[in-house]
């Protein structure tokens, strides 16, 4: 009898049937691999846009609270003693005289705006911790101010600050900064830009006939450090939308700085709760629009609503255009109201954050 022969090596069949195993086992591991990878990315963008909306959220609503604060001033307008003719004078930045702390615009698009976004002017006062010397006082002759404590750094030529004893109040250029004798100057005239006014034909611009055109005497007072912030949307030649925030004045200069703070904000409305002079009662909102500007008046703005449209930094995540209720008062019962991007191809994730936000220093004092 002939005996069997040993099978050596693998058939055909073998072959194609462990190749086959092997592409599929190869497939999984791919597909979760791409699974994987799109879960990543997906998890990543919702989590930078989520960053992106608080912390716009965060800025805002801190410097609303605290704008529109003077000090101990109460009920009494701000002097001012910077000159409108001076050098990059802007009065979008520099004029205290009576300014109201909070305004409003719209963009039209220009500088690289967004055109239709709100723009938010915020103004007032930070404490400095520096007081006048009680022994020296400020008349109408002098130029230079004497002070208890002059922190290291805090001050310096070109700064504006703002001289206040509760009574009276006036913003001014510094023209010299002394720490070790502990005294700032005020000189008239344009030894910085914009400088203080100066005497034209034996008076001053505001009024005043003092050498150095303050308004006021000062046996007293406190050292306050005014600030002007503009917070607005800018797009970049890419496309690419952030929020910015132009800071108009400091201790230490003049000249505005402009400052990228949140990326992938998309648009920005905003509503206002006006109440009447006297309580802290909202009677109305108000949306700022175009329409609305001549209409809001910013001496009665209590409170401020914001929407913000946030949109997440990578494209291809989503797995459809997105839609959204934006601005977050629109009546978005009806889909023809939602908000979508303009691109059909657009796969970017869209999320709406709104909050809003009293402004503490008019709901605190009811004569305002």
């Amino acid at each position: 009898m002939k005996a069997m022969a040993k099978q050596s090596g693998l058939t055909l069949v073998e072959l194609l049937i462990a190749s086959t195993l092997g592409l599929i086992l190869l497939l999984g591991v791919v597909q979760l691999f791409v699974s994987s990878s799109d879960s990543f990315r997906m998890a990543e963008s919702i989590g930078r846009m989520q960053e992106s909306g608080r912390l716009a959220q965060d800025v805002l609503g801190r410097a609303i609270r605290n704008a529109d604060y003077w000090g101990c001033l109460q009920g009494v307008e701000v002097d001012s003693v910077l000159d409108p003719d001076g050098d990059d004078y802007d009065p979008d930045l520099h004029d205290f005289n009576g300014a109201p702390g909070v305004t409003f615009d719209v963009s039209d698009g220009s500088n690289n705006g967004v055109a239709g976004s709100v723009i938010i002017s915020l103004k007032g006062v930070r404490s400095a911790g520096i007081r006048m010397s009680s022994t020296h006082q400020v008349s109408a002759s002098s130029s230079q101010i004497k002070l208890e404590s002059l922190p290291s750094g805090l001050l310096d030529k070109s700064g504006v600050v703002m001289l206040s004893d509760c009574q009276n109040a006036v913003v001014f250029q510094l023209t010299s900064v002394n720490e070790n004798s502990l005294t700032i100057g005020h000189n008239t005239g344009s030894v910085v830009d914009p400088g203080n006014m100066k005497k034209v034909g034996g008076g001053c611009p505001n009024g005043s006939n003092s050498a150095n055109c303050f308004p006021d005497t000062y046996e007293n007072g406190e050292i306050f450090l005014p600030f002007t912030e503009i917070y607005r949307l800018s797009e970049d030649a890419d496309g690419r939308r952030s929020m910015f925030l132009t800071r108009g004045i400091s201790g230490s200069s003049a000249k505005p700085v402009s400052l990228e703070l949140v990326s992938d904000v998309i648009e920005m409305e905003a509503q206002v709760g006006i109440g009447t002079q006297g309580d802290n009662v909202i009677t109305s909102w108000l949306d700022v629009t175009n329409a609305n500007l001549a209409t809001i008046n910013s001496s009665y703005v209590k409170a401020v609503r914001i929407s913000l449209l946030v949109r997440s930094p990578e494209d291809r995540v989503a797995r459809q255009r997105q839609q959204v209720c934006f601005p977050a008062w629109t009546d978005c019962s009806s889909s023809a109201n939602l908000w979508e991007p303009a691109d059909a191809n657009d796969r970017h994730y869209y999320r709406v954050y709104t909050s809003t936000y009293s402004i503490r220093n008019r709901l605190l004092n009811t004569g305002t």
